[in-house]
């Protein structure tokens, strides 16, 4: 699995548990539905840094605790 895909699903499942909408992710966070779309169709071929942060600062959780899951351990991840 390539990063930008494991992103994604980390993201889609910590909005599940913190029952929180994509709407108010991107109300959250400022970005734009646009680019909140890409990141979860796969479109991005990188996510920035800036965004993780803004993602992690909505979700009231750190950047380890996001990376913090088996989707990032380097065995799983297609890194070129």
């Amino acid at each position: 699995m390539n990063l930008n895909r494991a992103f994604a699903l980390r993201l889609s499942n910590l909005l599940l548990e913190k029952k929180m909408s994509k709407y108010k992710l991107e109300k959250e966070t400022g970005l734009t539905h646009s680019a909140l779309r890409y990141i979860f169709n796969e479109v991005n071929i990188d996510v920035k840094f800036s965004t993780i942060v803004k993602v992690c600062n909505a979700l009231n959780i750190s950047i380890v605790e996001f990376f913090e899951d088996e989707l990032f351990n380097l065995e799983n991840l297609d890194v070129e």
